[in-house]
């Protein structure tokens, strides 16, 4: 056996079905081996190693299993770390397998060959183990601790930089070094479980906050079970709210362009349960002092360093998010006026869910009101990314949605929507915006020559709008656009033109016969780009202003509402 074929029988054994990147000469003997076993394991060629990334990432997120890409050296590799650096940010497990054929440079040079660097040292703040494998001794204990640090705890990407001698080199893997890892099964402290119990019973308006950390595990169904038989609200962060959305007791997503009804509701809790969520709240921000100084909070996390992002009035625990909810799930819950409470949420989400749903939120619900259950989102970053937020709350939508969360890849979506199809053999629906299609339009290479039916919808509102935003909010009267306009340098393609010339179906709305799209969406058997043109002028409401109090959203609603509820 050679090392390229332990490397893909390995892989094989870990349920990996799927392989993303660009062919070069020190990995040819890896694609080669992946080829040899294309029945079990399938090499897929993508046109630029970001989408690689990406499309392991899609694949990793769909099948809560390890994604994997690989990339050749110099350019091939750096090409890679805007997707790697986002895969880290958010937790996404995947394998970076990249090749050299030289020695790190040594004597103070900056380089020894053509196209050889220190890729592990660039590398290794984005990824939870980045080694070099240079002889043929390593390849198995290190290909095991990779994989192991890629799932275990607080999951994320991995890089093995092999040298090309070892992947053509003959082995005999039952003589080789292994990962032997003593696994102590961890006692579990039921410290942040009474605590909880106790606070709740203790409080008259808890909330749970809950996060993504939720998903790919069966604690979701368990928390909304607790949350629905003790009348406790759920709230969560934006990206997560798929997560929820079947639950009576959701209130919709927190944040400073979040729900005015979730705002308000937070506002008034007077305990927060935080699990499964990173609490990435701006701790000196006004508009979250009464969050974070005020109201008393418990918060749960796997990973003890995020917990270094200290809050006041709150206690922390380390703990597996599955065993708290566990055993949460087994104590009696009770709180004084538990009906009252969630009267004055529904209350509050009743007079104010109609608000904010004007073009093109009206159109992007129309859309997903027309999507399957099962099948996956992925959604791009910018403006569209906040209507298909405020879409998906409207229609509760319960789709698994995928988002470049804490990093914000601009045109990480079509490579993400690529490896979510391969893993789910489902169509995909990705959301995207004009600029972040400009950064990816060579993947539609990938999907044309293959026919996926990923469904793109591409949101056209012929800027840069999340920055001309921004522009006008720190400028103020000083405010002119500067290349976010087409005025002011920005400019856009024919994008159907452009999509057609790849062999892809094409359709164009406006807000005047948007409606039309959703019999498109309902054609799943192709792939297709729908484009809504958006006036550039519309902006991304409803907001906290600076300085205002997180549910003192902008544009305000009528005073006499605003008062109303703030008496509740």
């Amino acid at each position: 056996m050679r090392g390229s074929d332990f490397v893909v029988d390995f892989l094989i054994k870990h349920q990996v079905t799927d392989v993303y990147g660009i062919p070069g000469g020190v990995v040819l003997d890896f694609l080669y081996a992946l080829n040899h076993r294309s029945s079990e394991i399938k090499p897929h060629l993508n046109f630029h190693e970001h989408n690689s990334i990406s499309s392991a990432s899609g694949f990793a997120w769909s099948s809560n299993n390890l994604g994997v890409a690989y990339a050749t050296r110099g350019p091939g590799i750096t090409n890679m770390v805007t997707g790697v650096a986002d895969a880290y940010c958010d937790s996404i497990p995947i394998l970076i397998i990249t090749g050299h054929s030289a020695t790190v440079p040594e004597n103070g040079m900056r380089v020894t060959y053509d196209q050889e660097i220190n890729v592990v040292e660039i590398f290794s703040s984005i990824t939870k183990y980045a080694e070099r494998i240079d002889k043929i001794e390593d390849i198995k204990y290190k290909l095991e601790m990779a994989y192991f640090e890629a799932m275990d705890g607080r999951k994320g990407p991995v890089l093995l930089d092999i040298h090309s001698d070892v992947l053509s080199a003959q082995i005999n893997p039952e003589i080789l070094p292994s990962l032997s890892i003593e696994k102590g099964k961890k006692v579990f402290k039921v410290d942040a479980v009474k605590k909880i119990t106790q606070a709740i019973s203790d409080s008259k308006r808890p909330v749970f906050l809950l996060g993504d950390g939720f998903r790919g595990t069966k604690s979701t169904y368990q928390i909304k079970e607790i949350a629905e038989q003790n009348n406790i609200p759920i709230l969560s962060s934006r990206f997560s709210q798929d997560l929820f959305q079947s639950s009576a007791n959701f209130f919709g997503y927190v944040a400073s362009k979040g729900l005015r009804y979730s705002n308000f509701i937070i506002s008034k809790s007077d305990l927060i349960i935080i699990i499964g969520n990173r609490m990435t709240f701006p701790i000196e921000s006004k508009s979250f002092s009464k969050i974070v100084n005020d109201i008393p909070k418990i918060r749960i996390d796997i990973d003890e360093t995020e917990l270094n992002r200290r809050f006041p009035n709150c206690n922390s625990y380390v703990e597996n998010l599955a065993n708290v909810v566990s055993y949460l799930k087994k104590e009696k819950i009770s709180y004084k006026n538990q009906k009252k409470w969630i009267e004055i949420c529904n209350e509050i989400k009743n007079k104010l869910f109609m608000n904010d749903i004007e073009f093109p939120v009206s159109a992007i619900s129309e859309i997903l009101k027309a999507i399957d259950d099962d099948h996956i989102i992925v959604s791009d970053v910018g403006n569209h990314e906040y209507w298909l937020c405020r879409a998906s709350a409207f229609i509760r939508c319960n789709n698994p949605t995928f988002y470049s969360k804490s990093f914000g890849a601009l045109g990480s979506s079509l490579g993400k929507s690529i490896g979510a199809y391969h893993s789910t053999k489902k169509p995909v629906y990705c959301f995207i915006g004009d600029q972040g299609l400009q950064m990816s339009i060579q993947e539609l290479q990938h999907i044309a020559a293959n026919q996926l039916p990923i469904t793109i919808i591409l949101l056209n509102n012929f800027s840069s709008g999340m920055i001309r935003s921004r522009e006008k909010v720190k400028y103020g009267e000083s405010f002119f656009p500067l290349h976010t306009t087409l005025e002011s340098g920005y400019s856009v393609p024919d994008f159907c033109e452009l999509a057609n010339s790849y062999g892809i179906k094409t359709y164009t709305f406006d807000e005047h016969n948007y409606e039309q799209a959703k019999s498109l969406v309902i054609n799943k058997s192709s792939p297709k780009l729908i484009e809504i043109k958006i006036n550039s002028s519309i902006e991304l409401i409803p907001f906290t202003p600076k300085g205002k109090l997180l549910q003192e959203m902008s544009p305000q609603i009528e005073s006499s509402l605003h008062r109303n509820l703030e008496k509740l």
